[in-house]
């Protein structure tokens, strides 16, 4: 046998590998944005002060101020499974009704105010299982599902009529 042929065919076949790996791995990290809601961008972000890092379905603040009612899927495809919510952050007016919906994807979820606003109670897996809660105060709330906010399920909502500033802004 040529060793010669043998290194380039094992060269080849290991350059085939890394390309199908890339390939691979570049689904991966944009799999998690597919299918995500979609709609203007916040114009100036929220400082969530690191919150949302390391969830992976999070890249921007969406701008759902002109809605008086949104919904925000619980078990939703991120950080590598079923455990996002979507969108991740949104922006709403006073007044607003948000009502997060599950999948049934994931396993068990809940949604839980880092702030201890609301807390829709023990964790669940039925779809179609919902809670509401109405923000009626200006303010940056954040939220996790507890099973997995270790994995990145964590989500944002800025209640505002205009935008964030840097400095002082209200949170609750």
């Amino acid at each position: 046998m040529d060793t010669a042929t043998t290194r380039r065919d094992f060269l080849k076949a290991v350059g085939l590998l890394t390309v199908m790996g890339s390939a691979s791995l570049a689904g991966c990290t944009t799999q998690a944005n597919e299918g995500q809601p979609t709609g203007p961008k916040l114009p100036n972000e929220p400082n969530y002060k690191g919150f949302l890092d390391g969830t992976d379905n999070y890249s921007h603040t969406l701008d759902w101020r002109e809605k008086d009612a949104i919904t925000i899927e619980v078990g939703s495809e991120a950080n590598m499974g079923a455990y996002g919510f979507s969108p991740a952050a949104v922006a709403i007016s006073p007044g607003t009704r948000v009502t997060w919906e599950w999948t049934g994807r994931g396993g068990t979820h809940n949604v839980v105010a880092t702030q201890g606003t609301f807390n829709s109670g023990e964790p669940v897996s039925e779809a179609g299982t919902h809670f509401e809660y109405t923000f009626d105060r200006p303010g940056t709330y954040t939220y996790v599902c507890e099973p997995h906010e270790a994995m990145g399920m964590k989500g944002a909502i800025f209640v505002g009529l205009g935008d964030p500033v840097e400095d002082g802004e209200a949170t609750s």
